[in-house]
């Protein structure tokens, strides 16, 4: 049986990822990007948590764990591409398949996927006398390959740029954090109320580094790969494992865990659901975060009509 803590969790994480794709530009990106800059380090962390760092037969583990993503990354990608067709825009289905640039949010898989092949070595680092190394990883890769180019006015090898677009090493913090913290690697207890004054100082300090990454890039001001975001969802994600643990805490909210419970599938095909109700007149002119209301519950109607499909046709 799913943990409701769980799946709360990840609708929080999936109404934030939709946000982030709905919130407008300028000053938004840098002042209301900071409160949702954990929604993919929550499902990188979650999916580590709910890991084991052994495992008795790993290649029935990769089958699992990559065949549960596989078959929707196919079905997706086709369709992206297929509407990119539509629309004009000439595409390669196989390119797209290789690469997952049919769209932004198939790109996670491929992070997905390279986290759950590396998880062996990961486990290994994690219990290793060298695990300080692995918290090394996300801050100086996201220094080499984003404040140098920006800030130095250097533009990046077109090789490396795609290196770094492929590779998960911008998001392995969270990943290795929830890996530690599911498997016990880390014996501690985390005072929940002092998380949470960290957590907003850290909301500030985003607020800030944003406002500065403003000046040299205003559309990339909101990344969630800056060093302030990283310490944010750092902070965020031992928030979440502190109410994880604490036994007082116990939510109840059917709405909530009906979103965790189709958070895959929304984040499959939001996108495509933003795409669609740009072509409605007025549409665009509904303010934020009520567009994002609307997008979210209309892909979980889509879900949730699909899974009735589904069943229907089993019966």
């Amino acid at each position: 049986m799913r943990d409701p803590k769980i799946q709360i969790f990840r609708a929080l994480a999936i109404i934030a990822v939709v946000m982030i794709h709905t919130t407008p530009p300028g000053e938004w990106q840098v002042f209301c990007k900071p409160f949702i800059n954990f929604a993919v380090a929550a499902f990188i962390f979650l999916s580590g948590y709910l890991t084991k760092a052994e495992n008795d037969d790993w290649m029935a583990f990769y089958r699992r764990r990559i065949m549960r993503v596989a078959v929707p990354y196919v079905i997706w990608t086709v369709i992206y591409s297929l509407f990119d067709m539509i629309t004009g825009n000439p595409v390669s289905l196989l390119k797209n398949l290789l690469s997952a640039n049919a769209n932004v949010s198939l790109y996670y898989i491929f992070v997905y996927v390279q986290f759950v092949l590396l998880t062996p070595l990961i486990g290994r680092l994690a219990k290793s006398r060298y695990c300080f190394f692995g918290w090394l990883v996300s801050p100086v890769s996201v220094i080499i390959f984003k404040y140098y180019g920006l800030f130095a006015g250097v533009e990046l090898n077109k090789h490396v740029a795609l290196l770094w677009s492929d590779l998960c090493i911008g998001w392995f913090t969270f990943y290795y954090l929830g890996l530690m913290l599911g498997n016990n690697i880390i014996h501690r207890q985390y005072n929940l109320r002092n998380l949470v004054i960290l957590y907003v100082a850290s909301i500030v300090l985003q607020m800030g580094e944003g406002y500065v990454w403003s000046l040299y890039d205003m559309a990339g001001c909101g990344s969630q790969l800056k060093l302030s975001a990283l310490l944010t969802s750092a902070i965020a994600m031992l928030i979440m494992f502190a109410l994880l643990k604490n036994e007082k805490w116990q939510p109840r909210s059917s709405l909530l865990t009906t979103i965790g419970d189709n958070s895959f599938g929304i984040y499959l095909c939001h996108l495509m659901v933003m795409e669609l109700l740009g072509y409605i007149p007025y549409y665009s002119s509904i303010p934020f975060p009520v567009n994002s209301v609307i997008v979210v519950f209309l892909s979980l109607s889509l879900c949730r009509g699909f899974d009735f499909f589904i069943r229907l046709v089993k019966t």
